[in-house]
């Protein structure tokens, strides 16, 4: 049976040019970048490389990179790495309820030990209440904290008049990017964030592998010790090479300069297809920007779960949420955050689009998909 791959905002598959320069590594480049020979300091000149090719890519200096395992890891160490630093000044942060576990089991954990969390309410269209934001902040606030892009919905949320309140507070941001990478601009410079989390495996590169970036002059607390690898902040000898993959993959982005227009054609045919085949079917998002990859899907006539097992025995695989979410029984915690009722909570599932999709995949999607809508009984 042919596998057709639509759950790219899970992970990626590898490109070609990834595979290649990973494999340059693990075959030649093994010393540690630690050590003081010359197999180490090649791989030193390796690892300084990648991180000076991901920085320019987000407009970042190359020592505000820090490595880390993953964007969970990254998600992590910002809030709670930036709590445990500045919990002299403060203990409040402020967040919304549409953000990645990463980010919200870190609110949790902090909350836990003595910290005030404050949720901002936000609109199906990603808006959020900026009077709301106004009167949350305060003199204990020392963090703020929103998404760039929702992994669920891929809707883009509008950062600037965020970000110009909370710096008039003296108050550090942090953004959840990885979902936004290569789907949309990234500049660190404007409008001006403190932290930026991204991951390598949502842009064709290797799995475990990924950054936090830190402006000059931040400050956070380490949550690895055991070394004095990223400048005394993330301790433990760099994985090489998925930072070599990830500095790959970074290139291929900026090669594939028609990509994110490509992917959009790709979404929104598919949209088309089914809203003409199938009545009653809604976007939930589809009002607003989104990230060109992701649809979200509502189905009046299967629920999320019976739409899921029934493309995967067809061959297509999809998503109901995120994939850190999976194995839970609770209906997504994005689209109830942004108000939808629980029918269409339950009957969504989200698309996603990649750099290896055509057009005849979308074909034989929507074809499968108006298969089970007749078999429900519904034409």
């Amino acid at each position: 049976m042919r596998q057709i791959y639509f759950d790219n905002a899970a992970t990626t598959p590898l490109d070609p040019a990834v595979i290649s320069a990973m494999e340059e590594i693990h075959s030649g480049n093994y010393g540690n970048p630690s050590s003081i020979h010359s197999s180490g300091q090649r791989s030193k000149v390796k690892l300084e490389q990648s991180r000076t090719t991901i920085a320019s890519y987000i407009g970042a200096q190359p020592g505000e990179i820090i490595f880390t395992s993953g964007g969970t890891e990254s998600d992590n160490l910002a809030i709670i790495g930036t709590a445990m630093s500045n919990r002299d000044k403060g203990r409040k942060i402020i967040s919304t309820r549409i953000e990645h576990p990463a980010v919200l089991q870190s609110l949790y954990y902090l909350a836990e030990r003595g910290f005030e969390i404050d949720y901002l309410s936000i609109n199906r269209n990603g808006g959020v209440d900026l009077a709301q934001l106004e009167k949350m902040t305060d003199e204990n606030t020392i963090l703020v904290s929103v998404m760039l892009a929702n992994n669920e919905t891929g809707i883009i949320l509008d950062l600037e008049p965020i970000i110009e309140i909370v710096k008039q507070k003296g108050i550090l941001f942090h953004t959840d990017a990885i979902q936004a990478l290569g789907r949309t601009k990234l500049d660190v410079q404007n409008p001006g964030i403190d932290l930026l989390s991204l991951s390598s495996h949502k842009i064709y590169g290797p799995q475990g592998i990924g950054v936090l970036y830190l402006r000059s002059g931040v400050k956070i607390k380490s949550q690895m010790v055991g070394g004095a690898q990223e400048i005394n902040r993330r301790a433990g000898t760099e994985n090489l090479p998925a930072i070599v993959g990830f500095a790959s993959a970074i290139r291929e982005l900026e090669a594939k300069k028609d990509e994110i227009k490509r992917t959009k054609k790709l979404r929104d045919l598919f949209e088309k297809l089914l809203i003409e085949k199938i009545p009653g079917v809604e976007i939930n998002g589809g009002n607003t920007e989104r990230l060109c990859t992701h649809s979200n899907v509502y189905f009046p006539f299967i629920s999320g779960d019976g739409m899921l097992m029934n493309l995967d025995m067809n061959g297509i695989a999809v998503s109901t949420g995120s994939a850190c979410s999976s194995g839970s029984a609770m209906p997504s915690h994005v689209l109830t955050a942004l108000g939808y009722e629980r029918k269409q909570v339950e009957n969504s599932v989200r698309f996603s689009f990649g750099r290896f999709n055509t057009e005849e995949e979308v074909d034989i999607a929507v074809n499968a998909i108006y298969k089970l809508f007749k078999r429900a009984g519904k034409n």
